[in-house]
């Protein structure tokens, strides 16, 4: 590659006016980024088709949970792999043949398993025994079989039994009558506009001169019918609702500042105008004395704009990517088990009514610091890390290996981070000691230990790792869908029963 087909309207004049010594570094240097752009050209030209879009995401909606999953771009379409879309719905197996590849799914709570043949490179497909066609090609990344993202619609229904919609230049995916309508009233003196939802919500709210954006990220809010509505109000001028990115937005614009309030357990979003939440507060009785008044004391700014600060629970599957963690069995690794125990952890919450989340929701590498900084930005009221082993049996617990500190819990002070983790290390062993008494009531083999074990000494929340064994002498037991179930349940009761003590304020 020549200099000047990267840089074609480089300057001529400056280099002839620099010295001759200068001008030779300035080449040098150019040299090198010339090199490191053919390098990186390189490199990409060796990627798989996808690789570089493999940051999209489908948000899934279902009855239990929400999760997301990665899309990757196939003959100029999105691709969506199956084991991740279909196993946080049941228990999953997949099992390639050169370029056949064969699905049987079972879906949770049922025995009924279900089984579909797909082929690289071909559009006919068997589902139920029956012939089917897909919209596009079939395709296999890695062994592992990808379908269009527009078959969903047709595809899901046959092997789930429920009914689907797909939004797809939105990139949502709604399962089994997930979606959520909204109704919006407008009312008056004072203005105020009241959003109702059929279930509580908790959206991320932004505010800016004359706008404010609520993003449903997690929630399955869909449009009420008319996503453009003009009010001509005094305060409220109007909304838009949009699907964009696996997530959903609502823009309120307003003539004044405004902030929203979260009632009825978060079903209702009340968006009113920000002086008559401070007119509604009391105000101090003022001295009648002529004395001078001290300078007044900058407060912060009301954070009514936020919904409530939750207790949030993280859950990380442990490896991922191209770390498999321990390799099980011939067919098992440990990075796979650990997945499918995650989501079953998460639906468990969930049902519980606790604010959970994954750190990965699907086959992607993670760094142990990119997890710690993960849970940290949450503000995590426990970690969770879940590991798979083919020793041992039953469930084993750790809490990190290191010197308890005796610092006070403050979310805003500085902690090293190498050990982050010591100030929480008696709540990390209640948590523990919480979901191992869970196991012994559901009869689940435990046992409870403390280990260096990363990341957990870089998380500034209590933080417990599970790692499940087998029951029995067959390795493939720690797969059970019934036994990480169990499991799953005992966790969540456990953390539950604890709840009040860590959301309890520290001195």
């Amino acid at each position: 590659m020549q200099l000047s087909s990267i840089l074609p309207l480089m300057d001529q004049r400056l280099i002839c006016s620099t010295s001759r010594e200068l001008r030779q570094k300035y080449l040098s240097a150019l040299q090198w980024t010339c090199a490191a752009v053919v390098m990186l050209l390189a490199v990409a030209s060796l990627l798989p088709s996808g690789v570089l879009a493999q940051e999209k995401k489908l948000s899934v909606y279902t009855p239990q949970s929400n999760y997301s999953v990665s899309l990757v771009e196939q003959n100029g379409a999105e691709y969506v792999g199956l084991v991740d879309l279909l196993e946080p719905m049941g228990r999953v197996e997949a099992r390639p043949d050169g370029k056949k590849w064969t699905l049987r799914f079972t879906p949770a709570g049922t025995s009924n398993v279900i089984e579909a043949q797909f082929e690289q490179g071909k559009k006919k497909a068997k589902l139920r025994g029956a012939n089917y066609e897909l919209p596009g090609n079939f395709s296999l990344i890695n062994s592992r079989g990808y379908v269009p993202e527009s078959s969903l619609l047709n595809l899901l229904p046959r092997l789930l039994d429920l009914t689907v919609q797909l939004h797809q230049p939105g990139q949502r995916l709604f399962i089994g009558g997930t979606g959520m309508r909204y109704s919006a009233e407008l009312k008056k003196n004072p203005s105020r506009l009241v959003l109702t939802f059929p279930a509580a919500v908790a959206p991320a709210i932004a505010t800016e001169p004359g706008k404010l954006r609520m993003n449903f990220a997690k929630d399955a809010v869909v449009s009420a019918g008319v996503d453009n509505v003009n009010y001509g109000d005094a305060l409220i001028a109007s909304t838009q609702f949009t699907e964009a990115n696996g997530a959903a937005e609502m823009v309120v614009n307003a003539n004044a500042p405004v902030i929203a309030n979260f009632s009825d357990g978060g079903k209702t979003i009340t968006i009113a105008a920000a002086a008559q939440q401070q007119a509604a507060a009391p105000q101090p009785q003022q001295p009648t004395h002529e004395t001078p008044l001290p300078a007044p004391r900058m407060t912060p700014a009301p954070q009514q704009t936020r919904p409530p600060a939750r207790f949030l629970v993280v859950i990380d599957a442990a490896h991922g990517g191209d770390d498999k963690g321990a390799t099980l069995s011939a067919t098992l690794a440990e990075k796979d088990v650990a997945l499918a125990f995650a989501r079953r952890l998460l639906h468990e919450f969930e049902n519980k009514g606790i604010p959970a989340s994954m750190l990965r929701t699907t086959d992607t590498t993670m760094t142990f610091d990119q997890r710690a900084q993960g849970v940290n930005m949450a503000h995590a009221a426990v970690y969770i890390s879940v590991h798979a082993s083919s020793v041992s049996h039953g469930v084993r617990l750790y809490t990190e290996m290191m010197p308890p500190s005796n610092a006070v819990i403050d979310r805003h002070a500085f902690l090293p981070w190498q050990t982050a983790q010591a100030p929480y290390l008696d709540l990390s062993s209640q948590v523990a000691g919480s979901v191992a008494a869970e196991c012994n009531t559901r009869q689940i083999a435990v046992r409870a230990m403390t280990s260096a074990l990363r990341p957990m000494n870089s998380i500034a929340a209590p933080a417990v790792a599970v790692e499940l064994a087998p029951t029995g002498s067959k390795v493939e037991e720690v797969n059970n869908a019934k036994y990480q179930q169990n499991v799953a349940a005992a966790v969540a009761a456990g953390v539950a029963a604890i709840r009040a003590k860590l959301e309890a304020p520290r001195p």
